[in-house]
């Protein structure tokens, strides 16, 4: 019709509502308790960011899936496993929703946080679910690891955590570094030092090439490795997630390993992972 206005179509395509790996359909027991879902399986309003923060994570759990073993029981660790919520929800996901039979054993040096997820375990009747007050870098595990997750270990921690899970071959990594505070104690250079003086800028480059060395050197040790973003910066700038899938066992040479310790010289560091995987004898 002449004179009428032609109002383009909408694209609604944002507006779809987000489909999430957990149901909000059913009471999630670890969610109730937690305070992020109500006993008759709502998520409460003021939460959603923490329920898509454990759904974030699931999918990095999803998506590492056929890397893992399908004929016989997932053997996964958990080190510095905290108030444990998302081992619970790992738990969860694996068994209760894939149908998996995933065996998680969750480590950490707090007696009353250990004694409290037991007791929750034991309540849910997660019986592959159980934890353990232990020291990272002592910990010995007989059964073959296929997953080990570390989630906000601090320092140092998490690079004990990778040496462990490369010493068992471990098919599966998912580590969110927290506070790496060796390498910005050691990090020195004359040509970056107008940029250094400045305490936090040199703090969070400090963090950024502790986790990309570490994520290089998992590469040279057999792994695929991707830096990914765990939730919004907004949240917390802990952020980073490696996430690392063995696809063959592999021993850095010199040749292979040269441009990393090149980039270790420059910034006048040695990180502790290099020692434990390279220099093997410095840091045991």
């Amino acid at each position: 019709m002449l004179g009428r206005e032609i109002v383009p179509k909408q694209n609604l395509e944002h507006n779809r509502k987000k489909t999430y790996l957990l149901r909000t359909d059913r009471s999630i027991p670890f969610l109730v308790d937690l305070g992020v879902m109500t006993a008759e399986g709502k998520i409460v309003n003021t939460k959603y960011d923490k329920f898509k923060q454990i759904n974030r994570y699931l999918e990095f759990i999803e998506d590492v899936i056929p890397s893992l073993p399908k004929d016989r029981e997932i053997n996964i660790v958990d080190f510095g496993c905290g108030k444990s919520y998302l081992t619970f929800a790992t738990y969860y996901y694996l068994n209760e929703v894939k149908g998996y039979q995933a065996r998680i054993t969750g480590l950490d040096l707090k007696e009353d946080v250990i004694k409290h997820c037991n007791e929750l375990s034991k309540q849910y009747g997660y019986d592959r679910l159980t934890f353990q007050m232990g020291d990272i870098k002592s910990y010995e595990q007989e059964t073959p690891v296929d997953m080990v997750i570390t989630l906000h270990a601090c320092d140092t921690a998490t690079d004990y955590a990778l040496w462990q899970a490369v010493l068992w071959n471990a098919k599966v990594i998912l580590s969110v570094p927290c506070c790496q505070h060796e390498v910005n104690r050691q990090m020195n250079s004359e040509v970056l030092e107008p940029v250094f003086k400045y305490g936090l800028i040199k703090e969070r480059m400090a963090a950024l090439v502790t986790d990309g060395l570490r994520a290089r050197l998992l590469e040279e040790f057999g792994d695929k490795v991707q830096v990914l973003e765990f939730i919004d910066i907004e949240h917390t700038p802990k952020n980073i997630l490696i996430r690392a899938v063995r696809v063959k066992e592999k021993t850095p040479t010199k040749d292979t390993i040269k441009s990393y310790e090149e980039c270790c010289k420059f910034l006048s560091i040695e990180p502790t992972l290099h020692q434990l995987l390279c220099q093997p004898e410095g840091k045991r």
